[in-house]
């Protein structure tokens, strides 16, 4: 587009091994190599050096239609052996990097897009071999799995350029597979776990959807084709519940026009999703866990000043088919978010001024709308809160999200002053992601940076940034200081120190919908060590502590290696250890009229010891320039152990009262799977019991993939996947042995290989027409 903005990146090294990834905002980086564009090159190795020459059809990029053109361009020449850096437009590390620094190429003409239809169908096979477990307790096999399955799949999608940079996508029964799976992770928080998009038909053009600099992510395309968010009756022994949403069709329309606007719309309809089930007594049925769905999401912006200003706006529909459908009382029929931003950089660039503004509406059943209400991002039903209260007959729910920052982004003295406000009301995830609403935050930062090499360091700089935030009730719930070192030694290794201050605060989400508690004064700090990254072998070493006056603590430590033993091979592996005790895991509230202080319930908590070790390990073999082969693991071993119970002895405090020390008896009960806890003893409270929650958690993730360009833009896949889990849960009485919550590494190890494992084998091929 020459917006000063984008960047396409193309690279190779003497063997012929290719690369690719755009990159977006006016900011340095690699950029997204999820980027897939049809092209081919040629290198010759001489004996004065080598030479490659590139071929990138004009259809794989975007530019406009004028007859004469002028395109932003960028060589860019590395050589490892010297630690040489070569680039043709070069701008000094004291001054804004990004995009818009690059050179002009001039006095193009004649340059035409190529044909506009690209048509991409494709055939797949899938074959599962899988573990299928009988449930305990019960007299009859799963009768809704087998132990292999096999399954085909066909589809189509369709590329048309409207113009040469305006890009229209379809597809027909898409294939939105991915072929590398979520890493594993513990969550025992309140908020749920965000991962990345990996899937090419969203991460194309995915850049236009960007939305501000704040923490509003309007556009999360995973929302699409997620799990069913309903779920079968609980006392269901077997079931199948679909693992995703099939996707019924998406289309797809990216590009900017010819006066200069960036244009991006997303629709995608999503079909019904089934869960079939039986009880132990072979009562079922069948359940719908997903309602038939349509998501849209709609970008525009408009750069001016060779990319300098900027501005744009955005909105997002979900409309959701609930008639009759058990799930009216828990999904939004309908919900929509608009939003504009604004940016502006001057005085040569060292300067930026970034503002945006969001707003969002869901509405749906009363029942829908109270389980919004009561979502862990805002809690209205916390007893203690003057401000916002749970409207039982409410039908929708409206919002906002605001954000401003100011920064000095050039210079050897930098600074920035950052403000947000996120009101309670604020919902945006059935197309977005938000794990915060009901906060006001402000926050600056002073830094200075240091770009001459001297006798300890080539560059060197040191940044303070103090924040302070709100609820809307006025309460402090967060403050924090840190700061930032980060140097670059004479050896092209880079050392970061980093240490964070948490004075006291209240905590509004700690009793996940009671009254609101307080954190203890906290601290943190991490060391962060990586090698010169353009030698054959790197590492990196990451160090990380923490703790709080309540004793709490946690440690972790990351070491990788990387190793380029060829031009087509190299590895990585990283393995990570932490642990740590937490002294206000929360586990359940429990209704008690006695507990006048914490108004009528109880807030129950334990100490929580976890050790997690886990290990990434990469081979990547380029055979040719067409043909890979990658192999990616990860084994994910974790304990918890959790030691005293407590519970909140008064609002707006710290204070804990630990059962069978400070108040009441505690008393391990069905043979260990179940604590008897009696909260004031000989009182007139009633007892009641909780899960013993210590676990062990073993799993590991592995793919094989070869891939085989077979001709330009038409590729063969070949994948394995395997996957083991197991868990060992105090509270199952199934469990034989008393080590759940026991972190021994020899042992997990060892019961993790021993694991039965479901093996996954797929072919896919694709085919690229250019009609």
């Amino acid at each position: 587009y020459h917006d000063h903005e984008t960047a396409y990146r193309f690279w190779t090294n003497p063997s012929g091994v290719m690369g690719d990834a755009i990159v977006t905002g006016n900011s340095a980086g690699s950029g997204d190599s999820s980027w897939d564009p049809v092209w081919d090159l040629a290198t010759e190795v001489t004996e004065s050096g080598w030479t490659v020459e590139m071929r990138i059809p004009f259809s794989q990029l975007r530019f406009s239609q004028a007859e004469e053109q002028t395109w932003g361009l960028q060589l860019e020449r590395k050589l490892r052996p010297v630690q040489e850096n070569t680039v043709w437009a070069y701008t000094p590390r004291s001054e804004a990097q990004g995009q818009g620094r690059f050179g002009h190429l001039v006095g193009l003409r004649g340059i035409k897009p190529g044909r506009p239809f690209e048509v991409l169908p494709y055939l797949s096979a899938r074959a599962e071999y899988a573990k299928v477990p009988r449930s305990p307790g019960v007299g009859f096999d799963n009768p809704f799995r087998e132990p292999s399955s096999y399954n085909g799949f066909a589809g189509l999608d369709l590329k048309f350029r409207v113009t040469s940079n305006l890009t229209l996508d379809a597809s027909v029964n898409p294939d939105f597979g991915q072929v590398e799976a979520d890493p594993a992770v513990i969550n025992l928080t309140a908020f749920e776990t965000r991962f990345d998009e990996r899937r090419p038909f969203f991460i194309e053009g995915a850049e236009i959807f960007d939305f501000g600099d704040g923490t509003t992510e309007l556009f999360y395309s995973r929302r699409i084709g997620r799990a069913p968010q309903g779920s079968v009756p609980s006392q269901a022994v077997y079931d199948f519940t679909p693992g995703t949403t099939t996707i019924l069709g998406a289309g797809k329309l990216t590009g900017k026009t010819a006066g200069g606007w960036s244009l991006g719309v997303v629709e995608a309809v999503t079909g019904r999703e089934y869960a079939s089930w039986q009880d132990a007594s072979t009562m079922g049925g069948e359940l719908e866990v997903e309602p038939l769905s349509n998501y849209l999401a709609g970008r525009a912006g408009r750069e001016l000043r060779e990319g300098q200003t900027t501005f744009g706006m955005m909105a997002t529909a979900v409309h959701r088919d609930l008639t009759g459908s058990p799930l009216e009382n828990r999904l939004h029929s309908a919900a929509y978010t608009g939003g504009v931003d604004f940016s502006h950089e001057f005085a040569d660039r060292m300067w930026a001024l970034d503002v945006q503004f969001s707003s969002s509406q869901v509405s749906g059943s009363t029942e829908a709308l109270v389980r919004t209400q009561q979502t862990s991002a805002r809690y209205y039903q916390r007893p203690d809160a003057s401000y916002t209260e749970v409207d039982s007959a409410a039908t929708s729910l409206t919002g906002y999200a605001a954000y401003a920052r100011l920064q000095k982004q050039a210079g050897l003295w930098r600074f920035g002053a950052v403000a947000s406000a996120v009101s309670p009301g604020h919902e945006i995830n059935d197309l977005g992601f938000q794990s915060i609403a009901d906060r006001i935050e402000a926050g600056g930062s002073l830094g200075y940076e240091q770009t001459r090499r001297g006798a300890y360091f080539l560059n060197w700089s040191l940044r303070l940034s103090p924040s302070v935030a709100w609820n809307y009730g006025g309460d402090r719930v967060g403050t924090t200081a840190n700061v930032v070192l980060a140097t670059q030694l004479p050896n092209f290794s880079r050392v970061n120190l980093q240490f964070n201050y948490n004075p006291e605060k209240l905590n509004g989400r700690m009793t996940r919908g009671g009254p609101i508690a307080q954190d203890p004064t906290a601290y943190s700090g991490t060391l962060n060590f990586n090698t010169d990254t353009r030698t054959r072998l790197t590492g990196r070493l990451a160090l990380g502590v923490g703790g709080d006056q309540s004793g709490a603590w946690n440690r972790s430590a990351t070491v990788t290696v990387a190793y380029k033993a060829t031009e087509r091979l190299d590895f990585s592996l990283g393995p990570s250890l932490g642990g740590g005790l937490k002294t206000t895991q929360y586990v359940t509230s429990v209704s008690d009229s006695d507990a006048t202080s914490t108004f009528g319930r109880r807030y129950v908590f334990g100490d929580l010891r976890q050790t997690t070790l886990s290990m990434d390990a990469r081979v990547n073999v380029t055979l040719s320039p067409e043909m890979s082969i990658e192999f990616y693991a990860q084994p994910f071993i974790s304990s918890g152990d959790y030691g005293d119970m407590k519970e909140l002895s008064a609002p707006r405090s710290y204070d804990m009262a630990r059962y069978g020390r400070d108040t009441g008896t505690i008393t391990s009960v069905a043979g260990g799977t179940r604590l008897e806890i009696d909260p004031d003893g000989a009182g007139p409270a009633q007892p009641f019991r909780v899960n013993n929650g210590d676990f062990n958690f073993r799993s590991l993730l592995s793919n094989l993939v070869f891939r085989w360009e077979w001709r330009p833009g038409s590729t063969f896949y070949a994948v394995w996947q395997q996957v083991r889990s197991g868990t060992l849960d105090a509270s199952d009485p199934t469990v034989t042995y008393a080590r759940a919550g026991d972190f021994r590494l020899g042992q997990d190890a060892g019961d993790l290989f021993r694991l039965r494992p479901d093996n996954i084998f797929q072919l896919k091929a694709s085919f690229w027409l250019n009609p």
